[in-house]
């Protein structure tokens, strides 16, 4: 297996487990430039780091395009699930919707986007994504059970970009985190994965 088939499985394993669509981007801040020429290297790095920078922007700016369009045709949570929703810690459980699709959504008809989204390995063959927050809305793939575990995973994330001064902010802590911490012992993934076992 090549240098660039393992970055490729290693990346699409974590944006798997992830399962956020920004683990992908993240995951791939964790990597190092892959310049064969370590001379090179540091422009390599620098250049990565602008263009994931420039990509986090645009991809925040798309995202509030898509929970307004969630919350336009969404579905409220029903009583139960406005409960879990507060116990997970959520201010405004009656902002929260619930949006069912074939494929929870990504900017591919940006061709950068796409591209880039594809470069890390988080959209593609073999990569499924089965639930998403983007702010108050929660998109959910067609064919995906959201149990209560997994709905308490998502609630937590909407409540953890409630708690952000943005989106924005949001993702930028996801990703200084993922840089840290690794994906298993980040907080905001560690607080998540903690809801999906306090109510299994």
């Amino acid at each position: 297996m090549s240098i660039r088939q393992m970055r490729t499985a290693t990346l699409r394993t974590m944006a798997s487990a992830c399962g956020v669509i920004t683990a992908g981007l993240l995951c791939a801040a964790l990597t190092p430039a892959f310049a064969a020429d370590t001379k090179d290297q540091a422009q390599v790095s620098g250049e990565q780091t602008v263009a994931l920078a420039e990509f986090l922007g645009r991809y925040a700016a798309w995202a509030k395009g898509i929970e307004a369009e969630g919350q336009a045709r969404g579905t409220p949570l029903t009583a139960e699930q406005i409960e879990l929703a507060r116990q997970v810690g959520i201010a405004h459980p009656e902002k929260v919707r619930l949006v069912p699709v074939e494929a929870v959504p990504f900017p591919t008809q940006d061709e950068a986007m796409r591209k880039m989204g594809e470069s890390l390995g988080f959209i593609g063959p073999g990569i499924t994504n089965n639930a998403q927050a983007f702010g108050y809305t929660i998109w959910v793939r067609d064919g995906f059970t959201l149990d209560r575990p997994s709905l308490a995973h998502e609630l937590v994330h909407v409540a953890q970009i409630e708690r952000s001064a943005s989106f924005d902010a949001y993702v930028q802590r996801y990703m200084q985190e993922l840089r840290e911490y690794g994906h298993a012992r980040m907080p905001l993934e560690v607080e998540a994965y903690e809801a999906n076992r306090t109510y299994r």
